[in-house]
């Protein structure tokens, strides 16, 4: 069991083998489910006033469900999940302001990275399959909640910076900003000091001329830098609130 505070979390899907499943899955996790049911409304005393975590199985009859939840709870952050074949549901979540979209055929351990992702963070993460597809969330200005700071271009134009400039340190921590981890979950995975990796990202933002860790991600994407890494691992970071 992780030794970091519970996220009371409620996992909303018509499939009751895929929300038997999710329960199995985040049981020995801190978003272990405090309620399961088909609509939002057969849940039962979900906190209004703190941080709770939404787990959306979308389908046609859920399609208001992301924007019913933003609404009743503001505090809340959504990840929305959906079937290959259904991309258009996970648009439509985003804009409607859920913070994560995947589909159902994500691994375990990328599914509890971008809830512990999406809860530290204060990212909108996206399925990098959903990427090809061009499947993007509206610009803020088309958006009405939840509202978002910093919002940064889509098209990122080619870099005059080669990987050669970036130490192999370097890389592999971008690899981890890639992956969502914060400052502190890089230091504990490379076993080194976080003022050491503070000053690690400090050079690769300068090097590759991001201004933060999202457009490091997409400058990383873009380079395709982990074309090794499979899709199911490496979601793709779209907004960063701030610096970690």
């Amino acid at each position: 069991m992780s030794s970091e505070p519970v996220v009371p979390t409620y996992i909303l899907q018509s499939d009751g083998l895929f929300r038997e499943g999710l329960r199995l899955i985040l049981s020995a996790t801190r978003f272990r489910p405090h309620g399961c049911a088909i609509e939002l409304d057969d849940l039962t005393e979900v906190p209004s006033d703190k941080p709770v975590l939404f787990i959306v199985g979308l389908g046609a009859n859920q399609a208001v469900t992301c924007s019913k939840i933003r609404n009743q709870y503001p505090l809340a952050s959504i990840v929305a999940v959906a079937d290959e074949s259904n991309p258009r549901f996970l648009a439509s979540a985003l804009d409607d302001g859920a913070n994560a979209a995947l589909f159902t055929s994500v691994s375990p351990s990328a599914l509890v990275n971008t809830l512990q992702t999406v809860i530290n963070g204060k990212l909108i993460l996206i399925d990098a399959r959903l990427w090809s597809l061009e499947i993007q969330p509206k610009t803020e200005e088309q958006r009405m909640s939840p509202p978002l700071q910093n919002v940064i271009p889509w098209e990122v134009t080619d870099e005059p910076i080669t990987t050669k400039q970036l130490s192999a340190r370097e890389i592999a921590i971008l690899e981890r900003i890639v992956r969502g981890d914060s400052n502190k979950h890089v230091a504990r995975y490379f076993k080194i000091a976080e003022p050491t990796v503070k000053a690690h990202v400090k050079a690769i933002f300068r090097k590759i001329g991001a201004s933060n860790r999202t457009q490091a991600a997409i400058w990383a994407l873009n380079h395709r830098l982990f074309d090794d890494a499979g899709p199911n691992d490496l979601p793709l970071l779209l907004q960063n609130d701030s610096g970690r």
